[in-house]
């Protein structure tokens, strides 16, 4: 029962969430948090069902985790889908994107992949009793970070950051381990070779598939047009908002406070503002050795 009536849920949030306003479903989804839902109404299948669940505290919080981790991963990606046909059809520019938009063209190719992958599930009969599975045992390999707990996200985050700045240390000691001011000794994109694109890949995120180049240039375009509008935007950012920021860029999370996470963000845009595009691709990296 609780698989189908997760497929109900969804769709009736969905269809609440097309139902809004599109500036407010800007603001409430991405990395913020999911878009809100509409409490089920009394004697309604949904309220009688997370009524009778509610005996059980712990099935009931797995349950509503992976309701809203579905609407929240829904919502991320349509916005990712309607702002690139938007960009690509020259109806928008990059630098008319808002915060929100912009945050869901910079997604690593693995987190987009699960997340589709997670779309197709959920439009089949029986996935909540898998999800809520794979949110006890596999929540990392599995799933993406609209079902994970804050605690999560920043641990899981982290683990990335760290295995990317790792791929981008290795890549920049095969150059001489230059600084940013090393501009010649960064080669462009397409100057790398294999095993170097390869280790760009772990940089960046990114699986090595057929077109990933272009993705790349397309995520550091996005991500430049980001860091341009964050300045403005990063004072009223929350926490889970400052940990996705930082993770994006690929600059350490750890254990910093809301404050220096803040301040580590601002550094980086400071830092990169005049980088040309041979040596932004190495950004996160520098960054970390500046």
């Amino acid at each position: 029962m609780h698989s189908s009536l997760s497929r109900v849920l969804l769709l009736n949030s969905n269809r609440n969430l097309l139902n809004q306003p599109a500036l407010l479903v800007a603001i409430r989804h991405t990395s913020a948090g999911p878009p809100p839902a509409t409490p089920a109404k009394e004697g309604s299948l949904t309220y009688k069902y997370e009524k009778f669940i509610g005996k059980w505290p712990k099935v009931l919080a797995l349950h509503r985790t992976v309701l809203e981790g579905s609407r929240w991963c829904f919502a991320d990606v349509k916005m990712y889908f309607k702002t690139r046909r938007a960009v690509a059809s020259g109806q928008k520019k990059m630098s008319d994107l808002t915060v929100e938009e912009l945050e869901t063209l910079v997604q690593s190719g693995g987190e987009l992949f699960k997340m589709l992958t997670l779309i197709v599930i959920l439009q089949i009969p029986g996935p909540g009793d898998i999800l809520i599975l794979m949110l006890i045992f596999f929540p990392r390999l599995v799933l993406t970070r609209h079902f994970w707990s804050d605690e999560q996200r920043r641990e899981f985050f982290q683990l990335e950051v760290t295995k990317a700045l790792i791929s981008g240390e290795q890549l920049l000691n095969t150059f001489g381990s230059p600084s940013s001011a090393d501009e010649n000794k960064l080669k462009p994109l397409d100057k790398l070779d294999s095993s170097e694109m390869l280790l760009v890949h772990g940089m960046h995120s990114m699986y090595p598939l057929p077109g990933s180049k272009t993705r790349i240039l397309k995520r550091m375009e996005a991500l430049r047009a980001l860091d341009n509008i964050l300045p403005a935007a990063i004072d009223g950012f929350n926490e889970r908002q400052l940990i996705f920021n930082c993770y994006i860029r690929k600059i350490d999370i750890g254990k910093k406070s809301s404050t220096e996470m803040r301040d580590s963000l601002r550094q980086y845009v400071k830092f990169t503002s005049r980088m040309p595009n041979n040596v932004y691709l190495y950004a996160s990296p520098l960054f970390k050795q500046k």
